[in-house]
């Protein structure tokens, strides 16, 4: 009995090993500390936020890898949730150096223009966006520092969404559960989006700090 399963053990370690590299992704929750500014004010509003962020990665080199994420501001005077659909490729990943660009759409969802808490307008819609991210790993260390983020600019709108920081690497068995910290901002004005009568001239910036599970 014990050499049958050992016979077995031995006979899938292959496909083991290559189902690992054919398909892998990583799922990012973090802790985002914000501050606000509107029309270049700063105002109140909710101190902390959290971020979700998962993509799913294969082998298939024509194909492009999927990533979604979403984010949330509310304060004085707005509120929404960001929502990314992003399709990109890898141009580079190794044990010291990745990188990744592609394309996709934001939504944003639940959208208001408030004055002193009071809703005045409701927005949503979608905005395309580029995307592109980058790692660098410190060599002989389980550090590495990463920047990614998305955004567009055309005719009176503009959207910019960024995070650089450090990530800590443990390796597990079947996953690295990172570690990380940096500084995230949302940099948007809109001026003609969804039929705003008011324009949303707005930064939302802060640190953040959490775990990624790459596997």
């Amino acid at each position: 009995m014990k050499k049958s399963v050992l016979a077995a053990l031995l006979a899938t370690a292959p496909f083991m090993a290559s189902a690992d590299m054919l398909i892998g992704g990583d799922v990012e929750v973090n802790m985002w500390q914000q501050s606000h500014n509107f029309a270049g004010s700063k105002v109140d509003g909710d101190d902390t936020s959290f971020t979700f962020e998962a993509s799913l990665e294969h082998f298939v080199p024509l194909i492009p890898n999927f990533k979604i994420g979403q984010s949330s501001v509310d304060n004085s005077e707005y509120a929404y949730t960001k929502r990314d659909y992003t399709l990109y490729y890898e141009f580079l990943d190794n044990d010291l150096v990745s990188l990744d660009a592609g394309i996709g759409l934001s939504e944003f969802a639940d959208g208001e223009i408030k004055k002193v808490g009071l809703k005045l307008e409701d927005f949503s819609g979608y905005l395309p966006h580029v995307y592109a991210a980058a790692e660098v790993g410190l060599p002989m260390t389980p550090l590495f520092v990463f920047a990614k983020g998305n955004g567009i600019s055309y005719d009176d709108n503009t959207m910019f969404d960024a995070s650089v920081g450090v990530q800590y690497s443990i390796g597990l068995y079947a996953f690295d559960l990172e570690l990380q910290a940096g500084y995230r901002i949302h940099n948007f004005d809109f001026q003609d989006f969804d039929d705003l009568k008011t324009d949303l001239d707005s930064k939302t910036d802060g640190l953040f700090a959490g775990v990624n599970i790459d596997f």
